[in-house]
């Protein structure tokens, strides 16, 4: 982030793998509130800002659509169904069964 003349997708690129995936991987067994989640996001597009020399009150939201990434919120559902979806088809059958039991309970 202190350097100068750097290419800013590629320290974006190397962000992601280290910070964004901290933030996100426990995200789909922790059941957070939308305030929470919120929080993730701001944090992460003061990452983008800051990256990208933004201003505090500027929205970041056009930069990633731009450049083909998700936010933190979009980021944390795609996750989500990624980890029930290995639930439903790639675990065995009892932990397969268990979680259908929980998803009855939930609906």
């Amino acid at each position: 982030m202190h350097g100068s003349g750097i290419n800013e997708i590629a320290l974006l690129c190397l962000q992601e793998p280290y910070s964004l995936c901290v933030h996100t991987y426990v995200i789909p067994a922790l059941s957070l509130t939308a305030k929470q989640i919120d929080k993730l996001n701001v944090c992460w597009n003061s990452v983008v800002r800051k990256l990208f020399g933004y201003n505090k009150w500027e929205s970041v939201s056009a930069v990633l659509l731009c450049l083909g990434r998700l936010n933190v919120e979009h980021l944390i559902m795609l996750r989500k169904v990624k980890f029930y979806q290995h639930l439903l088809y790639d675990c065995d059958a009892f932990l397969c069964d268990v979680f259908l039991m929980f998803l009855l309970h939930i609906f």
